[in-house]
């Protein structure tokens, strides 16, 4: 089967990340109301714990998960390989320049505040997307 990475027309794979369900559900709406295909997560657990990883083509995720934070699963994302391969972008309710700093060194794209505008999170993820396309 052709991918969109491919030139085919397979729906991107969206991963969303965040133990707060309003904002998790929120956001996987958003994200299949504008054509992605959502994969939404309450735990950095949870979400290694689907065993399926590879059909992922983007990861958001948010900072400060319960149980494992959203740094350490980064760390075990880029153990398995996902990482740089699939883009990550970070969200957080209580970000500063400090964390924002962190985010970068550790190859996401960006910090985005909560609430997230959803251009932005869409400019960010297109721009992902795009990132993908090219390195494949």
């Amino acid at each position: 089967m052709m991918s969109w990475q491919d030139g085919g027309d397979e729906t991107p794979c969206i991963c969303v990340v965040d133990d707060d369900a309003a904002v998790r559900h929120a956001m996987a709406n958003l994200l299949e109301a504008c054509g992605y295909e959502a994969l939404a997560f309450d735990s950095a657990e949870a979400f290694l714990a689907c065993g399926d990883l590879d059909g992922i083509d983007v990861a958001v995720f948010d900072v400060k998960l319960r149980g494992m934070n959203g740094f350490a699963l980064q760390e075990r994302f880029a153990a398995l390989g996902l990482a740089p391969r699939v883009p990550l972008l970070f969200v957080s309710g209580h970000s500063d320049a400090e964390m924002e700093q962190r985010a970068l060194r550790v190859g996401a794209l960006a910090l985005l505040r909560k609430p997230v505008d959803p251009d932005l999170l869409f400019e960010h993820i297109e721009h992902a997307l795009q990132l993908r396309r090219t390195a494949l």
